[in-house]
């Protein structure tokens, strides 16, 4: 069966137009919120990662700073009879006022001696009335704080701050007061005063005067003038 409009009759839309333009304002608000919502979210996190940033980076510094501390207590293990300490540092001055540091990768103190530290992998640096340092290491070493002497046992290597030559020995011992230098050791220096060969020595004024006595009688006594040059005599 066939249902036929008056062909004359008016057309009525099924939504009329104020409706349809709510719906669109409607819309059109929601999406405006959104972007709303979204440039907040944006404008916060451009606050909050560079505070992140700089959080981590005071974090990363408070941290260092922490294990600074730590480190510089040094302490990791004590006994009854023992003190043990990790990368020790022990510094003070000469007669004349000039800095020593000594250092080490492991120190060990008798509970009842706490002025004598026996180190391993020491190293002494120090210096005197010349612009460079005097570097001096070795395998072991024992640091006497009420004697002012630092003792290197094993490999000794020594490179003088007013002197071009290396000595190896296989002891040495370190005054802390002048900061001389001397050993009863065989001893062997090489540089531009030539290879020295010597059973005992004397290196004082931060390697400006080297004493290396031979066997029986013989001497060499060598002097650094300068940067230029050096003299000796024997």
């Amino acid at each position: 069966m066939s249902t036929f409009t008056e062909i004359n009759a008016r057309f009525e839309p099924g939504i009329d137009a104020e409706s349809e333009a709510g719906e669109r304002r409607q819309a059109l608000a929601l999406q405006v919120a959104a972007v709303r919502r979204r440039s907040r979210r944006i404008r916060t996190l451009r606050r909050v990662f560079p505070g992140l940033i700089i959080g981590l980076g005071l974090l990363n510094v408070g941290w260092i700073i922490v294990t600074t501390v730590i480190g510089s207590l040094n302490v990791y293990n004590i006994t009854g009879t023992e003190i043990r300490m990790t990368n020790p540092r022990y510094s003070g001055l000469n007669s004349e006022g000039s800095p020593w540091i000594v250092s080490g990768l492991e120190a060990i103190k008798k509970a009842g001696d706490t002025s004598i530290a026996t180190l391993k992998a020491p190293a002494i640096e120090f210096k005197g009335s010349g612009d460079k340092s005097s570097h001096i290491s070795a395998a072991n070493g024992i640091y006497d704080a009420d004697a002012k002497t630092f003792r290197l046992i094993g490999n000794v290597v020594m490179v003088s701050g007013n002197s071009d030559t290396t000595f190896r020995t296989e002891e040495a011992v370190v005054n802390l007061q002048d900061m001389s230098i001397s050993g009863d050791k065989h001893v062997e220096g090489t540089g531009s005063m030539g290879h020295i060969v010597g059973e005992s020595f004397v290196i004082s004024k931060n390697g400006s005067d080297i004493i290396v006595k031979g066997r029986g009688s013989a001497q060499a006594h060598g002097e650094v003038t300068g940067k230029s040059g050096n003299k000796g005599r024997s």
